[in-house]
């Protein structure tokens, strides 16, 4: 049984692969602060090894495989220095998911608004194909029960694709780790903050993000954005650039449809950028292998399933 031990586990990301690793069995133990009791319960229930309130290096020994760093770990932390000195393997948050999804189809959905309708609404139409997918999501949503899934058995990983700075020991962000076969990139709208300076330096990630997509891979991306149209056009000869934009809808009997080619289906349209997404999470679902006709059929029992 593989060991891992993770670093300043009560971060939301963290946590909940804890708790998804030791569903495959893992033997998982855990550290951190700011750890609530139901966060203790759940670690309780589910087998993994909590040590309490700090840090604990005394407890790290030479046969543990994997330590995995949050990404609020600082360099002086006592049991990141202890990993070091027993000479384990110490990766962050994004390295150690890719390594768990690194046989699967990769799905990156990257961008400054929008990701997580994206992930809910391809979530939403997979589980209604029953196919079976892994994913790890940094915000939660309605559609499933948490935020990290890993299993053998799927061959799907979805993942969200988030600026966040990777560890204390990587200051790349997470994005930049996953190498998508299929990336999405939705829009980008920089504001000045301590991590980016300069529009020049938020852009930098995306291109590094769109560099990193696998060879023959495919960027589906929102050619309504002036900057992601011109990050388009730099890809490489390789990867297929697949442009979206506003769903088309119509007024049929007082109620407004998708205007297709298989049909009108009702919608319920909570924002402005509501009819964007989907356009970006159809043309995930069929690059997956979903038809479009079934991908409508799913996505407007989501739309109406908001109303409630």
């Amino acid at each position: 049984m593989r060991k891992v031990h993770l670093v300043s586990g009560a971060e939301p990301l963290l946590f909940d692969i804890a708790l998804a690793i030791r569903e495959k069995r893992y033997d998982v133990s855990i550290s951190g602060k700011n750890f609530t009791q139901e966060m203790i319960s759940r670690l309780a229930q589910s087998g993994c090894t909590f040590y309490g309130d700090g840090w604990f290096p005394e407890k790290l020994t030479k046969d543990i495989n994997f330590v995995v760093l949050g990404s609020t770990v600082t360099k002086d932390n006592p049991e990141l220095i202890k990993a070091k000195e027993l000479g384990l393997l110490v990766q962050s948050i994004p390295e150690f998911i890719y390594q768990r999804v690194k046989e699967k189809t990769r799905v990156v959905i990257a961008g400054t608004r929008g990701k997580k309708t994206i992930l809910s609404m391809v979530s939403y139409v997979l589980l209604k194909q029953k196919m079976i997918f892994d994913y790890a999501f940094t915000n939660k949503t309605d559609v499933l029960p948490d935020q990290v899934r890993m299993s053998y058995e799927s061959r799907i990983a979805l993942i969200e694709g988030d600026e966040l700075v990777t560890s204390a020991l990587e200051q790349r962000v997470r994005m930049e780790f996953y190498r998508p076969h299929i990336a999405v990139l939705t829009n980008i709208q920089w504001n000045e903050s301590n991590d980016y300076d300069s529009l020049e330096s938020y852009l930098s990630t995306y291109k590094s993000f769109i560099t990193s997509i696998e060879r023959e891979g495919k960027l589906i991306y929102f050619d309504g954005d002036e900057i992601v149209s011109n990050l388009a056009d730099t890809i490489r000869e390789d990867i297929t650039a697949i442009p979206y934009g506003r769903h088309a809808i119509e007024e049929a009997e007082g109620k407004t449809v998708l205007s297709t080619r298989y049909g009108k289906f009702p919608v319920y349209i909570p924002d402005s950028y509501f009819l964007v997404n989907i356009n970006a999470a159809r043309l995930v679902c069929r690059q997956l292998g979903v038809k479009d006709s079934s991908f409508y059929q799913a996505i407007s029992e989501y739309s109406l399933s908001l109303q409630l």
